[in-house]
């Protein structure tokens, strides 16, 4: 579900990333490359999100990289290395966030095991990758990150 409201100007684009049904794990390309192309409007936690839903992990990356204050970046930072696949990096981010307040809405799973889940490639890795970045999404718009 879209969190943001109707009227929002990245409503529709993130109505269109949400809505996807072939996200990969660990995405080699972004998955559609223009989508984002030239966006400003809301945080850059917002957009570093909605870039790594795309699979641009490059724009993500560049986004979130340059504010180690902010737990929230720091907590899509670690996103962005999970999706490379660079377990040391994830693992290293995932401190770095500390006790991030959305991990409260995650259930019994910690940070730690949803990247040994995602690193041994279980059964259901992508969807519960997909579903953490969707909440995350939710999460920053409610708060308002």
């Amino acid at each position: 579900m879209n969190p943001l409201p109707q009227n929002h100007p990245l409503s529709a684009r993130t109505a269109t990333l949400l809505a996807r049904t072939d996200a990969s794990l660990c995405p080699k390309v972004p998955w559609q490359p223009a989508l984002l192309l030239g966006v400003t409007e809301g945080s850059y936690n917002l957009r570093a999100l909605l870039h790594l839903l795309n699979d641009d992990l490059d724009a993500a990356h560049k986004l979130v990289q340059v504010h180690e204050d902010d737990s929230t970046a720091n907590y899509i930072h670690q996103l962005v290395h999970r999706r490379e696949g660079d377990w040391g990096n994830t693992r290293y981010w995932v401190g770095m966030t500390g006790a991030h307040p959305f991990y409260a809405e995650l259930g019994r799973t910690t940070a730690r095991e949803r990247v040994d889940i995602c690193q041994r490639g279980e059964p259901g890795a992508a969807a519960l990758a997909w579903d953490e970045m969707a909440g995350l999404l939710g999460w920053i718009v409610r708060e308002g990150r």
